[in-house]
């Protein structure tokens, strides 16, 4: 089954729209199981995922993706967001500092019978980590 440019937007849109409500379970229906993140040391598997950004949403309960760009193509979605939140848990180690976050990433997806499948990061963490420990 493939799916249109447009759905496979509207599939991103509503990944980030669940990472930013919490509203993690929405993830057993749009990401596969065997979902891989190509993070360093992420091991694959949809569950991993909503465990990580669970914490995520811990430490930075007011974290927001905002989209500046996505283009798609076949079975590959291109974004680029910001990451936004403030540091009220912890966070790799780092105890809450109150401090906002703000840095620039691109993300790259492929999506599988309507599912995402693969994920690709670029991220700006050395900003991140200088922007936490101020």
């Amino acid at each position: 089954m493939s799916s249109s440019i447009e759905e496979n937007k509207a599939l991103i849109r509503r990944f980030f729209n669940a990472i930013e409500t919490g509203n993690l379970q929405v993830l057993d229906e749009i990401v596969t199981e065997g979902y891989d993140d190509h993070l360093p040391g992420q091991t694959p598997g949809r569950e991993i995922l909503k465990k990580y950004f669970a914490a995520l949403r811990s430490a930075f309960p007011d974290l927001t993706l905002p989209i500046s760009a996505i283009v798609a193509e076949g079975d590959r979605v291109a974004v680029l967001n910001s990451i936004r939140g403030t540091h009220k848990g912890e966070f790799i180690g780092l105890k809450p500092s109150g401090r906002g976050i703000d840095a620039m990433a691109f993300q790259l997806y492929r999506i599988e019978d309507g599912k995402l499948a693969e994920h690709w990061e670029v991220a700006d963490f050395a900003l991140l980590m200088r922007q936490l420990q101020g």
